[in-house]
């Protein structure tokens, strides 16, 4: 992640538009001595606003080492946030599928309703897990074996979280020696907003074509604190058309029920993305975000968002943003099997399209964001 320290008085020119950025964050169930920060809740920014309600509930999810993992369904957004009160939903056959792998789930929602789990929630920050708390199973819901959902208790997201890990110990009256533990290994991390309060995030995302800039903790970018700013590949391809833009770099020969076919073969679309900024009307150079395929803001493997930091002045009053996509198309035949006519150089990076991200669409017209006291 790209870390640049704002500077008063220095104004560099720039060819284009502008940008934007947010994120959030939460709440302490229980945290371990010594190690939670006794902040006011009066203090706005360092206070999580509308932390909301979810459920977690198993899914599959690309990515995760079985396939399931834990998604949340929350009342506000997709993320979970600090301070958020949440509960876990458990389906019957999952539970009997962990515990007996071997035999055939009965069709007896009474003898189902025998099952019962406890689910331990270990909070992440900085890498390390520094405290947890344990939720159980509590009520059941469901009048068919298939449709049969335990619910758990619920439990407070702490506020210092900045991602959750999961391991679920599953029990059965009928047969109580019998117990199964699925260990964090198997369930990805979920990422909390919040935690690192008066860190704020801004987030440029899209939700179909609508273009979307969200503080995801709530509030405005807090003067003398940091500020993630983050953009998503999906809102560069929808600034750029993406889908417009012609991929093919040749064709080379398939096999088929009907014999030997020539086909099409595609490059591959990356994106460099810069942002300008100003503070106060003092306009920086534009600076690279950094892409990471392994951003808390993704849900999902396979995507990238671009990121940077940036280190709000004591007495920032306005923060100006816009942002450049270049989209690159990358050649490479090396995957292609018997390519029959090559239309670029193997290797090659062609600059395919190239827009500048301002608020409506408007040149120089940038995401203006005023700031809020510490």
């Amino acid at each position: 992640m790209v870390k640049i320290r704002v500077t008063r008085g220095v104004r560099a020119g720039f060819a284009g538009a502008s940008g934007l950025l947010a994120l959030s964050g939460g709440v302490a169930a229980c945290a371990a001595p010594g190690q939670g920060e006794d902040v006011g809740e009066t203090d706005e920014a360092l206070t999580i606003q509308d932390p909301g309600t979810g459920v977690l509930k198993l899914g599959w999810v690309y990515g995760s080492p079985r396939g399931q993992t834990f998604v949340a369904h929350n009342s506000t957004d997709e993320y979970v946030r600090a301070r958020e009160q949440m509960s876990f939903e458990l389906s019957a056959s999952y539970l009997w599928s962990q515990l007996y792998p071997n035999r055939t789930m009965p069709n007896d929602v009474d003898r189902l309703k025998k099952l019962s789990a406890e689910v331990k929630v270990h909070y992440v920050k900085g890498g390390a897990v520094y405290a947890s708390t344990q939720v159980a199973t509590k009520t059941w819901t469901g009048t068919s074996a298939w449709s049969l959902l335990a619910t758990t208790g619920t439990f407070v997201v702490s506020r210092r979280a900045q991602g959750m890990r999961f391991e679920v110990e599953i029990s059965d009256a009928d047969e109580p020696a019998n117990k199964a533990v699925v260990g964090q290994a198997d369930f990805m991390e979920v990422s909390v907003i919040g935690g690192t309060l008066p860190t704020k995030t801004l987030l440029f995302d899209n939700l179909g074509g609508a273009m979307r800039s969200r503080v995801l903790e709530g509030g405005l970018p807090v003067r003398g604190a940091d500020l993630d700013v983050a953009y998503t590949d999906w809102r560069a391809a929808t600034v750029v058309d993406s889908s417009a833009i012609d991929r093919q770099i040749g064709t080379a020969t398939s096999y088929g029920r009907f014999g030997p076919v020539e086909i099409p073969i595609f490059g591959e679309l990356q994106y460099e993305i810069t942002y300008g900024y100003a503070v106060d009307g003092a306009w920086h150079a534009e600076a690279p975000l950094t892409a990471n395929a392994a951003s808390r803001l993704l849900s999902s493997r396979g995507r990238t968002a671009y990121e940077a930091k940036l280190a709000l002045p004591e007495d920032a009053q306005k923060l100006e943003l816009f942002f450049h996509v270049k989209t690159f198309l990358k050649v490479d035949y090396s995957r292609a099997g018997d390519v029959r006519w090559r239309k670029y150089q193997d290797g090659e990076r062609i600059l395919v399209r190239e827009k500048w991200d301002n608020e409506n669409g408007v040149v120089f017209d940038n995401y203006d964001f005023v700031t809020e006291q510490r």
